[in-house]
């Protein structure tokens, strides 16, 4: 077992039951929410450039969020399929999809993103948002997502750097100690989005560009704010981690202080790829970090 991300909260998520799932499905579903988060979603989905008609794979979906946004571009001629490791986590994002009125075309399917359950060439894009800096071994699944996709589909992955989290704080050097206790704590594989574009050279992909991203937060209520508090009361975090979250709750938001931010980043890539001899692969490769900044 890897010493990174034993407090992840998603590094394991196929054996939640169906209260934990709901739990997780709510913090996704808020993150969602964001307007940095939309406006990212916004613009790596379009750099896949989406077609009515197209079949579309959303690599651990979770609750679904990308998904159901990934089915109002395909449209009921074409299909969005999710498919994700936890089977509690599915039944929820199959209730919001019918909620939201895209269940007619959405599919989701019991898998994860090492061994997916879909045939060669079955998909114009895949796309896999922040989940493979929390997979073990999760550089493994670059292969597989190639494997899925039809000649001429676009691969687009969107993924944290845990390291280049960063608060607002009045005591730098104790912020920089909890950064690095919570990059390794939070993420199997912190520097995944590091490799992405080697990995996807190596996978036969070309044509490959990276994209960053900085979202910002103020609240910490919100996704990586919350995880901020969370882990500061963490046994694994440096001595003061606790003060230090309670002055984040104290700082005027006015000034800026206590906002949690980080960088992402996102890679296009187009060519042939391994599996798709005659074919070539165009699309885009994101990574953002672990509080959108």
């Amino acid at each position: 077992m890897s010493e990174y991300g034993q407090e992840s909260l998603w590094r394991d998520t196929a054996s939640a039951d169906a209260e934990q799932a709901r739990d997780l499905a709510a913090r996704l579903e808020r993150r969602g929410k964001a307007k940095d988060e939309i406006e990212a979603r916004d613009t790596y989905l379009g750099l896949l450039d989406i077609a009515p008609g197209e079949r579309i794979l959303d690599v651990g979906c979770g609750s679904g969020v990308v998904t159901r946004e990934i089915a109002r571009r395909v449209g009921n001629r074409g299909l969005a399929v999710g498919v994700d490791p936890s089977p509690a986590l599915l039944a929820v994002a199959r209730e919001v999809a019918k909620e939201s009125g895209v269940g007619d075309c959405v599919e989701y399917h019991e898998g994860n993103a090492l061994r997916l359950p879909f045939p060669d060439r079955s998909f114009d894009a895949v796309v896999c948002v922040t989940v493979l800096s929390h997979v073990p071994r999760g550089e493994a699944a670059i292969p597989e997502l190639v494997r899925v996709l039809r000649p001429g589909g676009r691969l687009g992955v969107y993924d944290l750097d845990t390291d280049m989290t960063a608060f607002t704080h009045f005591d730098r050097a104790l912020t920089r100690r909890i950064v690095t206790a919570a990059s390794d704590a939070t993420a199997v594989n912190g520097w995944l989005v590091r490799q992405l574009p080697l990995l996807f050279q190596r996978a036969g992909i070309v044509d490959v560009r990276a994209r960053g991203f900085f979202p910002l937060e103020t609240d910490l209520k919100s996704f990586y704010g919350g995880m901020a508090v969370r882990l500061s009361h963490n046994p694994g975090t440096p001595p003061g981690s606790a003060f230090w979250a309670t002055r984040l709750r104290s700082s005027p938001k006015r000034s800026g202080k206590g906002c949690a931010s980080s960088a992402t980043s996102k890679v296009r890539a187009s060519g042939s790829s391994i599996g798709l001899p005659t074919g070539s692969t165009d699309g885009c490769l994101h990574s953002p970090p672990s509080s959108f900044a």
